[in-house]
């Protein structure tokens, strides 16, 4: 019997059980436990590495069959943000080698986001294997949505990207970023869609979902009229104060809400503020709020609304626009980065070029105006969106392992590090 191909997966700074919606909690973590089931399932095991964020986090659990997630202690047992948890490097680093050292070799290391890429450059090696990186978000692209990153974040994307074996971006339009302003080496650069759970997320079963959304979750008003659905967290760059601004400018359906879920108590305050938001701008009885909803709820969501919006500044991919439009419900987003890959303008959705609340107003309003336009663009959607099925994405993921394995085999001479600048040496140029 062949042996089991061994892969450690780096997800330092979220776990992937976090509830997306949350603080820190988004597409990513779906995609990295989504991933990780589906390549256990393909033959793979699957070891994931995150920080402890909690104090009562287990040493280790299993999220599926062949799939672990080990909580290693670095820094203080709570909630931190990225660059926060960056000055805690190493230590993560030296934790996974502890745990690496009492299980069989991994063949492969596959690193997301850029902290946790800097912890797969020195495990890779040490441990002499290939090491592949996804990013999720770069701060450069950031910065051209005029949000401010700190040098350092960047300098350390670039050290990821110069290091790893093989750097893999959600689209074409991620791929040409990080090639022509990180510099990276176009032949290590490979486009993967992310991937969705299309047995979750389809069309069919429209009112049952409807009842569903209305018993569990009667503060949205789901018989009160057309829902616009806003998922996501609750932070100015995903937009929801856009959407509140914008419900005023809704013409052709009056009794048509807002739907924001997402956050949870550690979002008060901006909850507030847009409650705030809402009464200046008259519509604060058509503003409803939820709590971030657990996965199983999220498809039955997608179905009782009547848009999804997706207003943020920048996506690398767009995974709540792409669950919606599997689940039949078209979607308006800005059109910038992954979401104007993902969206057909006119057919599966509109996209909006100017971030704005007039746009999206003008778009919603479109979709709301004309039932039947709207239900030829969510059957439209949900027939493209079948692209994105996790097999077929596991499965493109598995061709780019097997590449740098194959790699791995024939150079069979020791890796030097391309990178021979410990990573405090990124630490104190930061300070």
């Amino acid at each position: 019997m062949l042996r089991r191909r061994r892969l450690a997966v780096m997800s330092t700074h979220t776990s992937p059980l976090a509830r997306a919606g949350t603080t820190k909690a988004g597409g990513m973590n779906v995609y990295v436990a989504d991933l990780s089931r589906h390549l256990a399932e393909m033959g793979w095991d699957v070891d994931i590495y995150t920080r402890r964020d909690r104090i009562d986090a287990p040493d280790m659990e299993e999220l599926a069959p062949g799939a672990r997630l080990f909580h290693v202690d670095a820094g203080p047992p709570m909630r931190l943000p990225p660059m926060e948890i960056a000055a805690h490097v190493s230590e993560f680093t030296s934790g996974v080698q502890q745990i690496a050292a009492l299980n069989e070799p991994y063949d492969l290391i596959h690193s997301h986001y850029w902290v946790a890429g800097l912890s797969g450059i020195e495990l890779s090696r040490q441990w002499q294997v290939p090491h592949a990186v996804m990013f999720h978000t770069l701060g450069a692209v950031k910065e051209v949505f005029q949000q401010p990153e700190p040098p350092f974040r960047i300098a350390g994307e670039r050290r990821v990207i110069a290091c790893a074996d093989a750097v893999i971006g959600a689209t074409s339009h991620e791929r040409a970023f990080l090639i022509g302003q990180y510099q990276a080496d176009a032949s290590r650069v490979q486009v993967v869609p992310c991937g969705i759970d299309l047995e979750a997320f389809h069309p069919a079963g429209v009112e049952e979902s409807r009842r569903r959304v209305a018993a569990a979750l009667p503060d949205l008003g789901v018989e009160d009229g057309p829902g616009i659905l806003f998922v996501g967290r609750l932070e100015q760059a995903k937009g929801a104060d856009l959407l509140v601004k914008a419900l005023a400018q809704i013409k052709s359906q009056p009794s048509a809400s807002l739907w924001i879920v997402g956050g949870d108590e550690r979002d008060d305050g901006e909850r507030d503020r847009l409650r705030a938001l809402a009464v200046e701008c008259g519509v604060e009885y058509r503003v409803k709020f939820v709590n971030a909803v657990g996965r199983r709820q999220l498809p039955d969501l997608y179905r009782a609304a009547a848009v999804c919006a997706v207003p943020s500044a920048y996506e690398s991919f767009g995974l709540v626009a792409v669950e919606a439009m599997a689940s039949g419900t078209p979607v308006v987003a800005t059109r910038v980065g992954g979401l104007a890959s993902t969206i057909t303008h006119g057919k599966t959705g509109l996209l909006v070029a100017n971030r704005e609340p007039e746009g999206f107003a003008s778009a919603i309003d479109k979709l709301l105006a004309d039932d039947a336009r709207r239900r030829r663009m969510g059957d439209a959607a949900a027939a493209e969106m079948t692209v994105f099925s996790w097999r077929s994405v596991a499965r493109s993921i598995l061709g780019v392992y097997e590449d740098l394995l194959i790699e791995r085999d024939i150079a069979g001479s020791e890796r030097e590090s391309c990178c021979p600048d410990p990573v405090e040496s990124l630490l104190v140029a930061a300070s």
